[in-house]
């Protein structure tokens, strides 16, 4: 895959990096490795060039993630949310990444939607519904930090690449790749990756620091979850599971704990696409799909789960019950079934 760049766009985002100093970079709520390293990296490149510059979040970010530089100034709505306001109004631009709608950002989005100040927006989602000065949209790239990459080198900010910025886009294209499992069948992904290694980073420490840093009770919820929560229903190749609010209170359960918990059902060999539904206690019940080969995740979450995302792996919400949302999912199968069993 080549990524080309229209010369006007680059133009247009050396200007308003140029002719600002006060910038704001937002990302999607329950943010992920990508959302969150293609943040810190894009931060850290502005504060080399001298500009003010905050990582503003809708809710807190998971713990795993305290390792990388600069999530220290991040400030997030839940727990900051005068600090928060406040800088909105200060500032000079708005960079919105890892989000095709600004409805991802959730409680953040109406102070954007009162703001005139310009917008870039780097996204590699289908669909995108923000209307910004500068918009890099494309779906095919492994991680919006792939594209964060190669969109501040057309910019000539390779300088600007440090360790830390490579230490973030590392993350991202990591985690957002499945460690390159999935969304990166092509030879740039590979070429940036081994870039970003070459400039010294510690690629087995970044692992470690992600990946076995949870407790015994996150250990715990997942075996139950996967013992008593999960669902096969081999007629659609499918299946489902589900985390109540009482297996979060029964285990302790932190932000992040969930995490690669959908992706383990889809080692069977029959299974070919499957669901992960977390209730709260305020709010909808969140939806994560995975796929495999060439299932629509995205599509499925799309149209019946006011979602979206990447082709085999995608997420939404479902304003309802946890037992209404796993009811619309299998009613959804049932829709899906020429796809589901070809």
């Amino acid at each position: 895959m080549e990524f080309i760049f229209d010369p006007k766009a680059i133009e247009n985002v050396k200007r308003l990096i140029a002719d600002n100093q006060v910038f704001a970079i937002t990302t999607h709520y329950n943010s992920d490795g990508d959302a969150i390293g293609s943040s810190t990296a894009f931060a850290e490149v502005l504060r080399q060039m001298g500009k003010t510059v905050k990582v503003l979040l809708p809710n807190d970010y998971p713990a795993f993630f305290r390792w990388m530089y600069g999530v220290d100034d991040i400030l997030s709505l839940d727990r900051h949310s005068k600090e928060v306001q406040k800088y909105i109004a200060s500032m000079d631009v708005l960079i919105c990444l890892d989000i095709n709608q600004l409805s991802r950002t959730e409680d953040l989005e109406q102070f954007f939607t009162q703001s005139n100040k310009p917008k870039i927006v780097i996204d590699h989602h289908i669909n995108l519904q923000i209307e910004a000065d500068v918009a890099f949209s494309f779906h095919k790239a492994s991680s919006t930090c792939e594209l964060v990459y190669h969109i501040l080198c057309a910019c000539g900010y390779e300088k600007y690449i440090n360790k830390h910025v490579a230490e973030s886009l590392y993350t991202g294209i990591m985690t957002d790749t499945g460690r390159l499992d999935y969304s990166s069948n092509y030879p740039e992904v590979y070429n940036v990756m081994g870039t970003l290694v070459g400039m010294g980073i510690n690629k087995a420490k970044i692992h470690d620091k992600i990946n076995n840093v949870f407790n015994y009770d996150r250990f715990r919820l997942q075996s139950a979850v996967m013992k008593d929560n999960f669902t096969y229903l081999p007629d659609y190749h499918a299946g489902y599971m589900f985390i109540s609010n009482a297996n979060k209170r029964e285990y302790n359960f932190q932000l992040g704990d969930s995490e690669g918990f959908v992706n383990m059902p889809l080692c069977m060999r029959d299974l070919k696409f499957v669901a992960l539904f977390t209730e709260y206690e305020k709010g909808p019940v969140k939806a994560s799909f995975r796929s495999k080969g060439d299932f629509p995740a995205n599509e499925f979450a799309t149209e019946l789960f006011n979602g979206g995302g990447h082709f085999n792996a995608a997420g939404g919400k479902y304003f309802g019950t946890l037992d209404e949302a796993i009811q619309a999912f299998k009613d959804g199968l049932e829709k899906y079934r020429e796809k589901l069993v070809k």
